[in-house]
């Protein structure tokens, strides 16, 4: 409808009377037929708000208008020079263009009105800009309402609360375009909102909080490209998103937020196959509290800082990649993380994996209760992570966990190379198969990390075919149930490397832990004694000699038994581990030189019984030597006990020996002749002898014990 300024309605009338009267020009009683809004046109309006007629004042609270229909496109571009007054347009019908770009107003009011479209680009506001309750308007199925908000500057609050804005399907226009704003006070897209489009915040500042509690955002493309809202480079106070429903990436990239970041209460962000939830190089000044979140995509914490905790008890994450759901994706990417404080996951179910390589956490990390499912793959990756505080698998202090009484594994848990200034611990672990890179069972690997605190391995549950990684690990202690701790007997269990302090378990005993120790071989590997040799070290260390020496028996056993070179070698070796238990038992090597003593007793009086044992005279010893001086001296190769100068292996008339074989008719020699075969016993019992006395000096030497590290 063309204006004509010499031709007002009574109904502009009517607002010009408010208006110089400092009052509401309310329609809402004034409706006609079938609810027709009174009209009042845009060119009137704009004549007005410019102050082109003298004689139409407006008081402080500037133009107000409620319950009418604005008819014609409202065009205050440009219009700023000192400055608009307010314009407060509530339960309005607005089928036009709103543009008020460039332009600079007191206050701006839409609220609870219908729109199609509002332009304000660069426009500058000195109070607050309200569009709570606004709404498309076109009829149901062809809404659209967009707001080209660019750039624009407000000193006081945004609020849209329980507004709806909608982008036309065919159209690549965005719903809400705030990129580059400038808010002094908060921006609120809360309680009712809805957003058929993105909602652009790239690069704005919100000197407040902003908020989309209870919000549905709504933008998500089969290509998992479409954006719900696109915050990348924006500065917020607090950022709330609680309760709220996003579908498309929620993208806060390299977002700055003096506080919190909130996200819990069950709010819900879907983007399958795709990112779901973007904080990549963002900086939290406070906390992430995204405790019963729901995601159904990849969370995305690349190089984000947090200063203080990150909450996210009662997390539900999961990103499928494949229409059917059969296999997932990463679904958190926490590469180069930094947290300032605590990193909580009880009673989390994270479908897909959960990835912290080289993350730093000030505080603990805990997963305890939670459900890390990516079968045949790895569950939860953590290489080079640092954890100041604990790194837990156990249930919380109080008992939280929604998923039953256990953490669940199953695939894969790496924490290799992982630096953690506190204990490792889990208890009422289950680790379930397949495993990564085609294991049969589960794996769970910490190998080569660094543990300032203790080892504690309780209650772990797996199947037969798992593996369990702690080579190359060091920790302050090893506080272990190890019965229970390390699953089942048939679970292999990688040891070599594996460096501990000192061992705190209760009530434990060396045959167990030998069986601990054992699990870390499996046929056809190469045997390590490491494993071996450092629990006997450290049994050695906390006293228990006695445990270390027992140890290291099993340790040479087994060596020997894997290492030897053929059936000498290992005779010789299993000779010197049952004679002196390879060093290591004093009482052996006793036993076996009384033993000796007594076979060389037996057979001085057994030669001199039978004739074999003459003087150098060629008669019978009889009494000229002492038979245990005898056998002493023959098995002694460095002490000459003056017994076998006296007498030695011969014959005497009377000697009954056995005669032998003749070796031929022109020969003297004979087989099996009697005084032979004790000059052969005289020679063996001195080389054995010269043997055992090797062993006995090693064996009382103590050089074979274990030493102290």
């Amino acid at each position: 409808m063309a204006f004509d300024a010499n031709d007002l309605s009574p109904h502009e009338h009517f607002v010009v009377e408010r208006t110089n009267a400092g009052e509401i020009a309310d329609f809402s009683a004034m409706g006609g037929p079938g609810g027709a809004k009174p009209i009042v046109r845009a060119g009137f309006l704009r004549k007005l708000l410019l102050r082109l007629d003298q004689s139409w004042v407006i008081r402080t609270p500037g133009v107000r208008i409620k319950g009418a229909r604005i008819e014609g496109v409202l065009d205050l571009t440009d219009c700023s020079g000192e400055g608009l007054p307010a314009l407060s347009l509530v339960e309005c019908e607005i089928p036009e263009t709103v543009d008020l770009s460039h332009a600079r107003l007191a206050r701006v009011s839409f609220e609870r009105s219908r729109l199609s479209r509002l332009i304000a680009i660069e426009a500058e506001i000195a109070g607050e800009l309200n569009l709570c309750a606004v709404a498309p308007f076109e009829a149901p199925g062809r809404e659209t309402l967009t707001a080209k908000l660019r750039g624009i500057r407000v000193d006081g609050d945004v609020l849209a609360r329980d507004a709806k804005f909608a982008r036309a399907l065919e159209s690549d226009e965005d719903a809400l375009m705030l990129q580059g704003a400038e808010i002094r006070g908060n921006l609120l897209l809360d309680g009712a909102f809805d957003a058929f489009g993105c909602v652009w915040l790239a690069n704005a500042q919100v000197d407040g909080g902003f908020s989309l509690e209870g919000a549905t955002l709504l933008n998500r493309s089969e290509d998992t490209s479409g954006q719900a809202i696109n915050a990348d480079g924006a500065r917020f106070d607090t950022v709330l998103l609680r309760k709220a429903k996003v579908e498309g990436e929620a993208r806060f990239c390299g977002a700055r937020i003096t506080r919190d970041f909130d996200m819990s209460d069950n709010a819900s962000f879907r983007n399958e196959m795709g990112a779901a939830v973007m904080l990549a190089n963002a900086e939290i000044g406070g906390q992430i509290w995204a405790d019963t979140v729901k995601i159904a995509g990849m969370l995305w914490l690349q190089n984000a800082s947090i200063a203080r905790n990150l909450e996210m008890r009662a997390a539900e994450i999961v990103h499928r990649t494949t229409m059917r759901g059969d296999a997932y994706g990463r679904a958190v990417d926490a590469t180069s993380m930094s947290v300032g404080g605590a990193w909580l996951m009880h009673g989390a179910n994270i479908k897909g994996e959960l990835f912290l390589a080289d993350a730093r956490i000030a505080g603990y990390l805990a997963f305890g209760g939670g459900r890390y499912i990516n079968g045949g793959a790895w569950a939860i990756r953590a290489p080079n992570a640092r954890v100041g505080g604990n790194l837990t698998l156990k249930l919380a202090d109080d008992g939280f966990a929604p998923h039953g009484q256990k953490t669940v594994i199953e695939g894969g848990a790496k924490f290799d190379r992982a630096r953690i200034d506190g204990a490792f611990s889990w208890s009422q672990l289950e680790l379930r198969g397949p495993g990564p890179d085609g294991a049969r069972g589960a794996v769970f690997s910490f190998a080569d990390a660094q543990i300032a605190g203790p080892v504690q391995a309780r209650a772990l549950t797996a199947q037969q075919d798992a593996f369990i990684d702690a080579s190359g690990a060091s920790c302050a202690a090893l506080d272990d149930d190890v019965k229970s701790g390390w699953g089942p007997d048939s679970a292999r269990l990688g040891l070599d490397g594996f460096a501990y302090g000192r061992i705190d378990s209760d009530g434990e005993k060396w045959r167990a832990r030998l069986g601990w120790l054992k699990r870390s071989r499996r046929d056809g590997e190469k045997f390590s004694p490491q494993p071996f040799t450092h629990a006997a070290s450290t049994y050695a260390r906390m006293g228990r000699r006695e445990d270390a020496r027992r140890v290291q028996l099993a340790q040479h056993d087994l060596h020997t038994l894997a290492g030897s070179a053929g059936p000498f070698t290992w005779a010789l070796s299993s000779l010197f581990g049952v004679i002196a238990g390879y060093g290591l038992a004093p009482i052996r090597i006793v036993r076996a030189l009384a033993l000796f003593l007594a076979l060389g007793v037996f057979g001085v009086l057994a030669m001199n019984a039978q004739g074999a044992l003459v003087t150098p005279q060629g008669r019978a010893c009889n009494g000229a030597v002492e038979p245990t001086l005898y056998a002493l001296d023959v098995a002694l190769p460095v002490v000459d006990l003056g017994q076998e100068s006296r007498c030695a292996p011969g014959r005497t008339a009377r000697a009954e020996l056995t005669p032998g074989v003749a070796v031929s008719e022109t020969s003297d020699w004979r087989w099996f002749e009697g005084v032979a075969l004790w000059r052969w016993a005289h020679a063996l019992y001195a080389m054995l002898g010269a043997i055992l006395t090797a062993l006995a000096v090693v064996t009382f030497s103590g050089i074979m014990k274990p030493k102290d590290e």
